[in-house]
């Protein structure tokens, strides 16, 4: 934590946040990091963020955002492409940012987040090899993710995040993007101001 300190030493006029994995380490982060301005979190736990906002509001109480969270869009049990599936995921997510935000009746330390990600990520399963093969290998397990969950085994496809999906490459090795659902979902949803005036009725 000294480069926090030393950091807010010498530039007084910016926050200066942190990136962490879920809520791994908190009370450490309460006890050494007094000042922090804001808390960043990288978090995949479903639908629901559960009981992740009331945990930072008690033990930090600092304003909050996610730097990275989401759903891939691929259905490791029927091995398929789901996008309603991944579409539902970013609707529950960003439903609870903004309930909450400050004002919409819980506990305001909400600023926003980065939904993960924007395209699919072609390269992150064997990262050196089959970079041009998008992977439909499942690499972790996450029970947050009900529709392809089965116990003992993986259900999270890393190469599948992407809110648009990545057509072949060409010669030049570029490529086109085509949009899933979630991302015609997530041009509503961020048309919404959760400081507007009664937005508590649209989010909660």
């Amino acid at each position: 934590m000294k480069v926090f300190l030393k950091s807010k030493k010498f530039d007084t006029n910016h926050p200066v946040s942190i990136c962490n994995g879920d809520l791994l380490f908190i009370d450490i982060i309460a006890e050494e990091v007094p000042d922090l301005d804001v808390l960043g979190v990288n978090a995949y736990r479903g639908v629901s963020f559960t009981d992740l906002f009331d945990t930072v509001k008690e033990k930090l109480n600092v304003p909050f955002l996610f730097t990275e969270f989401g759903s891939d869009a691929f259905n490791a049990l029927e091995m398929r492409e789901d996008q309603l599936m991944q579409t539902r995921y970013a609707l529950g997510n960003w439903k609870e940012i903004y309930q909450h935000a400050y004002g919409n009746g819980k506990t305001g330390i909400s600023i926003g987040g980065m939904t993960f990600q924007f395209s699919d990520g072609c390269w992150k399963y064997l990262q050196e090899s089959n970079l041009d093969v998008h992977d439909t290998h499942a690499s972790w397990s996450n029970g947050g993710y009900s529709e392809d969950y089965v116990e003992g085994e993986n259900n999270m496809n890393e190469e599948w995040f992407g809110i648009c999906a990545k057509g072949p490459t060409d010669a030049m090795g570029y490529y086109e993007l085509y949009p899933r659902a979630a991302y015609y979902a997530l041009m509503d949803v961020h048309k919404i101001n959760p400081y507007d005036d009664n937005v508590d009725a649209i989010v909660n």
